[in-house]
């Protein structure tokens, strides 16, 4: 069932019970003053009894001005019939009606022929001349039972009518409120989307399929960029791997089939570990690839100091390139305002994210000095990188984040274009940005920012 039906088949069932309840207070009101008014004047006429003592020409006269099927009976002290009109009498007194009325006035109905519906009656006391006498008078509402049905059939007829026109009013504006959607449905043919470039263009411009279109758009600039991400990364991948290996096995196979010596076996033994353990380094950047993917930012919750993070870097990364020359700075806002900040977050993973930055600027430098600069800006611990090598195309500045991805000027630099993808990953975990400028041939600068929040409390 499609929305626009629920949508309709929902709004008349509403209003379906509205008018239910509506017709019923209606009907029932209008009963409640059919029985009043029809009481009132059984009443009339049973005190008007009182004149067949005092008046019999005024009694006889009243008698006159009666009600539809209307029957009279005056009952004495013993229960002996003082009185019946003419007339139909179709109601059978009985001792436990008359008793009851002795003491209070007694209202009922009862099935009398040839009517469908009940006939009323009442039944009262008065008392003349010491004497107490029981006025029972019954009838029929004929003009009131007309009305009633005439207003029964009226809101029935009304209801029918009523619904049938929500119905297709609640049907246009179902299917006009839900038309945005409808074309957003339309275009989307499977053919069509077959590829991530597909996006939906909505008509309307804020209201919900303008929102879910944008939402959907969003969705797909993501998996197109995964998609792109996992073609290279695959492409790459498997091109890194296979190399390696392949030259692995023509290495073992040729000092097979042609050393002799020990010596010679030996050096091609070597020549095939050097190119293992290069095959095991990408595996293993592979595999930490994997790792940080699957971590989520609300695990990273530990407060950590950024200064003492980026000094152990230094000492870490002095151990791995110890002729590599590092300038460390930290800013006069910064060394001000620190005390007061706290930065949340995994010291070992921004470590990696550094460790990595400097790599590259060290191996695309061939070794010349690497700036290293903390400051703050606003609400951000801001880590700048700086080295005066081969820098990256403008072109390709944007794909140096995607796995695999290497700058076509490295030439013959060892690397598998794995750190700073694995750098942008562990930065959004920390909910930071990681920016790259680069002019060829003069250097190039890379930028963390991590988030900081204010301390609470007097620092110790």
């Amino acid at each position: 069932m499609s929305i626009k039906q629920r949508i309709t088949i929902g709004f008349g069932l509403l209003v379906a019970l509205l008018l239910l309840v509506f017709s019923i207070f209606i009907y029932q009101t209008y009963e409640s003053y059919r029985r009043s008014l029809m009481r009132n004047r059984l009443q009339r006429r049973a005190l008007a009894g009182q004149l067949y003592f005092q008046d019999r020409v005024e009694f006889h006269r009243s008698s006159y001005l009666t009600l539809p099927d209307q029957h009279e009976t005056l009952v004495g002290p013993a229960n002996e019939i003082v009185y019946k009109s003419s007339g139909p009498d179709d109601y059978r007194l009985t001792s436990k009606l008359l008793g009851e009325a002795r003491e209070e006035e007694v209202f009922f109905t009862y099935e009398g022929k040839p009517w469908d519906l009940p006939k009323e009656g009442i039944a009262l006391s008065f008392q003349i001349a010491g004497t107490r006498y029981i006025s029972v008078v019954t009838a029929y509402d004929l003009p009131g039972r007309q009305a009633s049905k005439s207003l029964l059939l009226i809101l029935l007829s009304g209801n029918i009518i009523l619904l049938i026109i929500v119905a297709f009013v609640g049907f246009f504006f179902a299917r006009r409120a839900m038309r945005p959607f409808d074309g957003l449905i339309a275009q989307m043919d499977p053919a069509s989307v077959s590829d991530f470039s597909f996006r939906l263009n909505s008509r309307t411009a804020s209201d919900e399929a303008s929102y879910l279109a944008n939402s959907f758009n969003q969705l797909l600039e993501r998996l197109q960029t995964l998609a792109i991400s996992q073609e290279h990364f695959v492409s790459y991948a498997s091109h890194e791997i296979r190399t390696p290996l392949t030259v692995v096995k023509g290495i073992l196979e040729t000092s097979l089939a042609y050393d002799n010596q020990l010596a010679e076996a030996k050096q091609g033994m070597e020549k095939a570990l050097i190119r293992l353990e290069g095959a095991i380094a990408l595996a293993n950047s592979l595999l930490h690839l994997a790792e940080v993917e699957g971590l989520q930012s609300a695990r990273i919750h530990a407060d950590i100091n950024i200064v003492d993070t980026v000094l152990d870097t230094i000492t870490y990364f002095g151990e791995k390139r110890p002729d590599q020359q590092i300038d460390f700075q930290l800013t006069d806002s910064f060394t001000q305002q620190s005390p007061h900040l706290r930065i949340f977050g995994n010291a070992t993973l921004l470590r990696t994210v550094m460790t990595n930055i400097l790599d590259n600027a060290s191996k695309y430098s061939n070794g010349q000095p690497i700036g290293l600069r903390v400051d703050l800006d606003q609400n951000w611990i801001v880590i700048s990188f700086t080295d005066k090598g081969m820098g990256i195309p403008e072109a390709q500045l944007d794909d140096v984040f995607l796995p695999m991805m290497r700058a076509s000027n490295v030439g013959n630099t060892p690397g598998f274009g794995l750190g700073l993808t694995i750098a942008k990953k562990i930065v959004d975990i920390h909910q930071g940005k990681l920016a790259v400028e680069s002019i060829i041939g003069e250097g190039t600068c890379v930028w963390i920012y991590l988030p900081t929040l204010p301390l609470t409390g007097n620092p110790q």
